[in-house]
C-alpha cells in the first residue's frame, strides 16, 4: 500500500509540477508578448512624431525660402546714415516691409498648426500664462503687464511656453 501511495504521489507530484511549468511558460509567453507589444508602441510613436515634424517643417518651407530670397536682396546700408541715398532708403523700406510679411506668413503658418501668441499688450499679469522677469514701479496699474521681453505661445489651448513680462507695482 505505501508503495502505491508513494506511485500516487509521484503522479500528483508529476500534475502539479506540469500546471506549474505551463504557468510559468505562459507568465513568460506573456511577459514577452508585452515587451513586443511595448517596442512595437515606442516604434509606433516615433513614426507619429517623425511624421508630425515633417509635416511641420514641409510647411514652413515657403517661410525658410523667402527668408533665404530676401537674404539675397538685402540692400547695402552704408556706414554713415546721414549719407543714404532717396533709392536706397525707399530700398531699405521695401527690405524691412518684406520681411514683415515674412514674419507675418510664418504666424499664419504657426496659427494653422494651433500656436497662437499668449496676449500682453495691456493685460493683467496671469501666472498661468506668464512669467515676471521683474516687478517695477510704473503708471500703469499695479499687476499689469508693462512690457513684453519673450513671446509667450498656446498651443490648441495649452501653455508651451509663458510669456516673459516686466509687471507693474502701480
Amino acid at each position: 500500500m505505501t508503495a502505491k501511495k508513494s506511485g500516487n504521489k509521484d503522479v500528483k507530484k508529476s500534475k502539479l509540477e506540469m500546471e506549474l511549468e505551463a504557468a510559468i511558460a505562459d507568465k513568460l509567453r506573456l511577459a514577452a508578448e508585452l515587451e513586443n507589444t511595448r517596442k512595437r508602441f515606442d516604434s509606433e510613436r516615433e513614426m507619429i512624431a517623425n511624421r508630425s515634424r515633417s509635416e511641420v517643417i514641409a510647411a514652413l518651407f515657403p517661410i525658410f525660402d523667402n527668408f533665404y530670397r530676401a537674404s539675397t536682396h538685402a540692400p547695402a546700408i552704408p556706414d554713415d546714415l546721414s549719407k543714404i541715398s532717396e533709392d536706397d532708403f525707399k530700398k531699405l523700406l521695401n527690405y524691412v516691409s518684406g520681411l514683415q510679411q515674412i514674419e507675418k506668413q510664418l504666424e499664419s503658418a504657426l496659427t494653422e498648426m494651433g500656436l497662437t501668441r499668449i496676449q500682453t499688450k495691456g493685460a493683467e499679469f496671469d501666472p498661468e500664462l506668464h512669467e515676471a522677469i521683474s516687478h517695477e514701479d510704473s503708471d500703469v496699474a499695479a499687476d499689469h503687464i508693462i512690457d513684453e521681453v519673450e513671446a509667450g505661445w498656446l498651443l490648441n489651448g495649452k501653455v508651451l511656453r509663458p510669456a516673459k513680462v516686466r509687471v507693474s507695482k502701480g
